[in-house]
């Protein structure tokens, strides 16, 4: 859904929250003042300003006020208001609004980075215990591309260079993920300069992959950590990127204890 869709659709469940106001209002009309009356509408306001974000808040505010003045404030029918303590009222429903709302919006806001946050700090600590856990190189290799798919909804690949220079698919996530010409020639490069290949745009003639050189501990580069495009993937964020890069560099630290340990 679009977000325009999405906002006309908040913004229409913000008006039948205040229609529900309105009908409870003429019901009760007869029995409470008007001040009273404003109660429900107010209700209302917040509920839409809890739920439905700053706009559809603003909007319920608005037409809760018009309605109210129209209908239940002397004289009837109009938007005329005989007695000034109301237009008080009406600027007290906009301002608690509009409140509720941003506060809402913030604390929403703060509840997405927390969570956002505690994925990655997850994400860390899966691929740090399995890489641990890793008793052989290809077991270690599997879970590094793995735990990277699990993390960023991307296929990945682990790629290296044979002796005779030729490029190799160590492991890949899924496990039939092949890799096309673009795509081997990017890898080439940053196994060749140890430098970071980026996706250079969405056409058919650049490749569409993010790899990072996994560096050894002598300053040589023991292969590389590829994620490429899947259904769904979306742009990485700034956080997402560094969050890829710590993977990098915690895969690139495990190989190198291992090419210690087991020199090929």
């Amino acid at each position: 859904m679009t977000p325009q869709p999405r906002l006309a659709l908040r913004l229409l469940t913000a008006s039948a929250a205040i229609g529900v106001a309105t009908l409870a209002a003429a019901l009760l009309s007869r029995h409470l003042a008007p001040v009273n009356l404003m109660m429900l509408f107010l209700l209302a306001v917040v509920a839409c300003a809890a739920t439905l974000g700053q706009g559809p808040a603003a909007w319920s505010a608005l037409l809760g006020v018009g309605i109210f003045d129209f209908f239940f404030v002397p004289p009837h029918l109009t938007f005329a208001v005989d007695d000034a303590q109301y237009l008080l009222t009406f600027v007290g429903m906009l301002v608690v609004g509009l409140t509720v709302s941003t506060l809402t919006e913030r604390l929403r806001r703060e509840n997405a980075a927390i969570g956002e946050r505690e994925r990655r700090a997850t994400a860390l600590w899966r691929l740090g215990r399995r890489l641990a856990d890793a008793e052989i190189e290809e077991a270690l290799e599997l879970a590094a591309v793995d735990e990277t798919r699990e993390a960023f909804g991307a296929d990945a690949v682990l790629v290296a260079l044979d002796r005779s220079g030729q490029l190799v698919v160590r492991a890949a996530a899924p496990a039939e993920r092949t890799l096309p010409e673009t795509e081997r020639a990017a890898a080439t490069a940053t196994l060749d300069t140890g430098v970071r290949s980026d996706r250079a745009d969405e056409g058919p003639r650049g490749h569409r992959g993010i790899y990072l050189p996994l560096p050894g501990p002598q300053g040589d580069v023991l292969g590389a950590l590829g994620l490429l495009p899947a259904a769904g993937f979306k742009t990485l964020s700034e956080d997402d990127r560094r969050l890829l890069e710590t993977f990098a560099s915690q895969i690139a630290l495990a190989l190198g204890r291992r090419h210690r340990e087991s020199p090929r």
